[in-house]
């Protein structure tokens, strides 16, 4: 009978558990590039157009939605399941089936900056200083209902300041106004101005899921505020602070007086 070798036996386990270890490994993790190949990275088509129910603003793609050429793409982030769960799209869908938000829901969405980074500490203030104007020709050219930050920091770079609140911002965006890169983004009070003129503004927590402030249970509730508001948008119906507060968190926005 031939001799077993145990040491061999072994070491045939540890590396099948290694190789299972290996194959769940995180999306990040499968996806580790070289400076190099990050930059070679070609930037996230956007699909824009005018009359957009709502539209994304995200900061700028992961490594793995940039490798994936999809936005949200890391299937930690709770974008997608966010958009469904809040009832702003009818049905679940995955990242790859994301060009569906703008072909059947009015929806899209663009990022700050289209250069693909490992994390959002890879970019600096000045580079999403300097990709604002850009974005405010996109807004003003292709003019949307509701303009969503997924982020707090994003919307902090976009109107140049850290004292601003989640939730529907006291501000609109205008669309009528004439662009000036040196004055920032065109907003204004939403009682100065027509709101078939404007786009409400709204800001909520980022849905990636290293955001360890907010939960998904309270990022849940910032998509459910904002399917509200972008209910009213479409049908020209006026917010109900008092609903809209039911909904989840109770905004500090000056938008209402309370």
């Amino acid at each position: 009978m031939p001799r077993v070798n145990k040491d061999s036996k072994a070491t045939k386990r540890t590396s099948a558990k290694r190789t299972a270890i290996a194959g769940q490994a995180s999306p990040a993790r499968r996806h580790q590039l070289t400076a190099q190949e990050l930059q070679q990275l070609a930037p996230i088509p956007e699909t824009l157009r005018p009359g957009l129910d709502v539209l994304f603003v995200g900061i700028n793609p992961g490594v793995v939605s940039g490798v994936k050429q999809l936005h949200f793409g890391n299937p930690q982030n709770f974008f997608w399941p966010g958009l469904f769960q809040s009832g702003l799209i009818p049905e679940a869908i995955q990242p790859e089936d994301g060009h569906r938000l703008a072909a059947e829901w009015n929806m899209s969405i663009v990022n700050l900056v289209q250069r693909t980074t490992p994390s959002t500490s890879d970019l600096s203030r000045q580079e999403m200083r300097d990709a604002v104007p850009e974005l405010c020709r996109k807004i003003s050219a292709n003019p949307p209902r509701v303009i969503c930050f997924v982020g707090k920091g994003i919307y902090e770079i976009f109107v140049g300041s850290s004292k601003i609140t989640l939730g529907l911002q006291d501000s609109v965006y205008d669309l009528d106004a004439p662009l000036n890169g040196s004055l920032g983004p065109p907003l204004c009070q939403h009682d100065s101005i027509d709101q078939s003129s404007a786009a409400y503004l709204f800001v909520m927590p980022s849905t990636s899921g290293r955001t360890a402030a907010y939960q998904n249970p309270v990022k849940l509730q910032y998509f459910q505020q904002l399917k509200y508001v972008r209910d009213c948008a479409t049908s020209a119906s006026p917010i109900d602070d008092k609903h809209l507060n039911t909904l989840g968190p109770q905004t500090r926005s000056k938008y209402f007086q309370t």
